[in-house]
């Protein structure tokens, strides 16, 4: 089972971010867009685990917060077989740098040895999906697009479609 911890903004900024991706992609054919279901995180590491294999580490961890800092909105063609959108389409989320505090963050969370899913190590990449489009989505006005350091707190749940959390804790 994928197993996921990751960084959840603030009930506003939720919202804000929710919809943003429906401003974007509603009209493009969506796969997947933010939602109640698909709630707005940055993923610190996917891995394939059952939740009670989690250590308490993991616990430990829980409800802390961390700054996260937007560096712009990519746009990005996912070709067919990709793990988590086989269909393939255009991806379109915000970029986060990978600060030394998340970086050490999802090295902590590697070290537990569970099998990662995704990019990482030095491959990490930490975003925010905004959303999963079969039609090429279009540019939003970008005073939209959050340009300010973002509080998010540290959760964890079950992977859904699309690298989705509808089950946070």
């Amino acid at each position: 089972m994928a197993y996921g911890v990751v960084l959840r903004p603030d009930p506003q900024t939720a919202r804000d971010l929710i919809a943003l991706s429906q401003s974007i992609g509603a009209a493009h054919t969506p796969l997947m867009l933010l939602g109640e279901k698909s709630p707005p995180h940055v993923s610190v590491l996917h891995v394939d685990a059952d939740p009670g294999d989690m250590p308490a580490v993991v616990r430990s961890h829980q409800g802390r917060t961390f700054d996260v800092k937007p560096i712009g909105l990519l746009f990005a063609v996912v070709p067919p077989g990709d793990y988590y959108v086989p269909t393939g389409g255009h991806y379109f989320g915000i970029e986060v740098i990978r600060t030394p505090e998340l970086n050490a963050l999802h090295h902590r969370f590697l070290e537990l040895g569970q099998p990662p899913l995704g990019l990482v190590g030095d491959d990490y990449r930490p975003h925010i999906t905004l959303g999963m489009t079969a039609e090429q989505p279009t540019l939003p006005p970008l005073d939209r697009v959050p340009a300010a350091t973002l509080k998010m707190t540290l959760a964890s749940g079950p992977v859904a479609p699309f690298g989705t959390f509808p089950h946070l804790t």
